[in-house]
């Protein structure tokens, strides 16, 4: 890539972004898009309209008041309305910033000088150093066979890593300390007390059992007699969930309708389609639909409960204890002599429940699981020869070689055609690519019966992230060193191993577009939200043109956010020596991105559950693995650069890394994993002080029944997926 491909690359993305954030700054101030850019406020107040204010010229001009408004808050005020997760996620990049910084200072500010006086490039010419030698003579490729300069790559490698130990050591310990603070302050919530009971053994009628539920309660009574409280079973009800959807369809629908003026509310017929039959008032038409239905559930519901011997219960219950202690006994013990019956885990917070997975039987969980890391593999090998054939625009000098004469004279000769294919098509297509896969992985996760959404979320982070470094990464340098090798084999085979060398430092341009793409562009247009922004348009052509409307909830897409995050980690300490330019670009990344979630966590997304943090050792661990990566990188670097004593050096470092890792381990992980006794017989002393024990054990009783057999209510129209049970949530484990 030379530099005006880069150059142009740079000035599409810093335009767009421009662009997309002058058209945010005005959309915001119009009223009616409250519902895209203030969801949480209009949420949390129950607000379907908001203040009218007069026109006004100032509307439609760019400001960067939302800039203040996203910067002001301070961490504490951002735990306590978005929750601990949240907060989490803001620290990744705070600490990507903090150590990204130090890097770049140490990267651009001493290697990269260094590099560029060196001589390797212009005594090895390779025939374009007119066109990007001054970008190459910046990276450890100008470094000469054996130089004594190279011990300063490797003093810098030792600083870096060094420096990474400490900013994530100071990481896990802080947000440790804020999960137990978080747990031990959070006021009590149903999870605490309640464990996921699966495997249940079937009925056994000679001992007079008659269900599941006859079982379960037999079991925990006799084996928790003091502080067994209640269980809630789990359903097969297809047929009341349908009923229940078209219930809340209609319900909405006649909301919208009462809220029209009544010269907007024409009569309707009932017929077919509305073609045929009496004609009939909208209103008194759909209130009689509801009625009908309405009573349909309620018939359904009965049904349940009475046809519980008929087999409509599934071998899945929510057991729930009076103490803490007694819960935090039953999800961390074998509660069976066969460890496939009575599995118990912890129970996930109520919104948090994915209730169509409860319904896949415990046995099938394994077959289900290896099924999607089967597909998510195939998705991922069958997408890399589609981003490999991408790459090939990267090199259209090469490419040309093996196209027909008249299609290179045609598209690559126009003035700036090259530039824009070069230098941003690569990128462009990549992310389009790769924009929609997050969400088949989220499937494979729910396919693989993982019962909390959360918990699918981890998951499907790691199968995205695996999807990115392979296709963004590997891919990318494997489809560039294809011309290489091809360029070398048959003039000199001994210099194969050299070229790939080469491929990873010249490849640092391509992951320097890929960045301005993504982040540069992408953060802009995340804060945006242009296809919300659409969708509110038209849902308000066709509601009511006057007002805003609350759109629908979104929670932040941690499974697509994180594992991109990661991804930049991974390739910022892979060029952080070899290519030190690539720094500010990652940086500049980091920084956009930490202002634009802070604005959409305090004002756009809801949190759809609280974990305390449960991502955290996952991005731990993989900035271990690239660490690591990165150390055993360097032992090749220094051998092929003729340093042989620079790559024994390098040796110790991955055993420090792994050592590190493993106290990290023992000294914070728990935390994370288990909820323990201490704090657990703590919290259930200060209720029994406090005498809030029997209110609560009410709320807990109820807290997991199905959300089939809840009651319904004709009047509210308020989505019950995104109201805590009570007052504030938090996560067991």
């Amino acid at each position: 890539m030379e530099i005006s491909d880069l150059a142009t690359s740079a000035g599409i993305n810093i335009g767009l972004a421009t662009l997309f954030l002058l058209l945010y700054s005005v959309f915001r101030k119009n009223p009616r898009n409250a519902g895209v850019y203030s969801t949480r406020q209009m949420l949390r107040e129950k607000r379907k309209e908001v203040k009218r204010e007069p026109f006004s010229l100032n509307n439609l001009l760019p400001s960067p008041g939302w800039l203040v408004r996203a910067w002001n808050p301070s961490e504490d005020e951002i735990l306590e309305t978005a929750g601990l997760d949240a907060v989490v996620f803001l620290r990744i990049f705070k600490f990507c910033i903090r150590f990204f910084t130090i890097c770049t200072l140490v990267g651009c500010g001493i290697l990269a000088p260094l590099n560029f006086n060196d001589t390797y490039i212009a005594d090895h010419p390779s025939g374009k150093e007119e066109e990007n030698g001054t970008l190459e003579k910046l990276t450890i490729l100008n470094i000469s066979q054996g130089s004594p300069r190279l011990w300063f790559h490797l003093a810098v490698l030792y600083f870096i890593s060094f420096t990474a130990y400490i900013l994530l050591y100071s990481e896990y310990r802080e947000i440790s300390m804020m999960r137990q603070a978080y747990l031990m302050e959070a006021s009590p919530q149903p999870d605490q007390f309640s464990v996921l009971v699966r495997g249940i053994p079937k009925p056994d009628p000679d001992q007079g059992e008659k269900s599941y539920s006859e079982r379960v309660e037999k079991f925990f009574i006799e084996f928790h007699p003091l502080h067994y409280l209640s269980h809630q079973m789990i359903f097969h009800s297809n047929e009341l969930e349908s009923l229940l959807k078209k219930f809340d369809y209609e319900k909405n629908k006649l909301a919208n309708l009462k809220s029209k003026p009544l010269d907007e509310r024409k009569p309707c017929r009932t017929g077919f389609l509305g073609l045929f039959g009496p004609t009939k008032d909208r209103i008194e038409y759909h209130t009689q639909k509801l009625e009908e239905l309405f009573g349909q559930i309620r018939e359904q519901q009965i049904n349940i409960y009475i046809q519980q011997e008929g087999g409509l219960e599934l071998p899945a219950a929510f057991v729930s204890f009076r103490t803490r202690w007694e819960a935090v006994v039953a999800a961390q013990t074998q509660q069976s002599v066969n460890p496939m019956y009575w599995v118990t885990e912890w129970a996930p917070e109520p919104r948090d429940v994915d209730w169509n997975s409860l319904k896949i039987g415990h046995g099938q969980l394994f077959i289900r699981r290896i099924f999607s890391v089967a597909v998510a593999t195939l998705i991922i090998l069958f997408t890399s020869p589609v981003i490999g054939v991408i790459q090939l625009l990267d090199s259209i000098d090469r490419l040309t070689k093996y196209l027909p004469d008249p299609i290179a004279k045609i598209l690559f000769e126009i003035p700036g055609v090259k530039q824009v294919v070069q230098g941003y098509l690569p990128s462009l297509l990549t992310v389009a690519v790769l924009y929609g896969l997050p969400l088949v992985m989220m499937c494979l996760a729910k396919i693989a019966g993982y019962v909390s959404i959360s918990r699918q979320e981890r998951k499907t982070a790691g199968m995205v992230f695996n999807l990115l470094w392979i296709n963004v990464f590997v891919v990318s340098i494997l489809g560039t060193s294809i011309f290489q090798i091809l360029d070398t084999y048959s003039s000199d085979p001994r210099s194969i191993p050299r070229r790939l060398a080469e491929v990873i430092p010249g490849k640092a341009y391509f992951f320097m577009t890929y960045i301005m793409t993504t982040g540069w562009a992408g953060f802009p247009l995340e804060i945006l939200q242009s296809s919300v922004l659409i969708l509110n348009y038209v849902k308000r052509i066709m509601v009511d043109r006057s007002r805003p409307l609350l759109s629908d909830v979104w929670s932040l897409p941690y499974y697509r956010c994180v594992p991109n995050v990661l991804l930049f980690v991974f390739l910022g300490l892979t060029y952080s020596i070899i290519t030190p330019l690539l720094l500010p670009f990652l940086l500049v990344y980091f920084v956009l991105g930490y202002i634009v979630f802070r604005n959409q966590i305090l004002h756009v997304y809801e949190p759809a559950y609280e974990t305390g943090g449960q991502f955290w050792p996952h991005v731990h661990v993989r900035i271990i693995i690239f660490l690591v990566f990165l150390q055993i990188c360097f032992i090749g670097v220094f051998t092929v650069k003729g340093l042989g004593n620079g790559s024994f050096f390098v040796v110790p470092l991955p055993i420090f890394t792994l050592m590190f890792n493993e106290y990290c381990r023992q000294r914070f992980f728990p935390a994370f994993r288990h909820f323990n006794m201490e704090s657990t017989v703590k919290k259930d002393q200060a209720d029994a002080r406090k005498g809030l024990r029997e209110d609560l054990l009410e709320h807990i009783r109820v807290a997991y029944l199905h959300p089939a057999l809840r009651p319904v209510d004709m009047e509210s129209a308020e989505n019950p997926n995104t109201e805590s049970l009570l007052p504030s949530t938090s996560k067991a484990v």
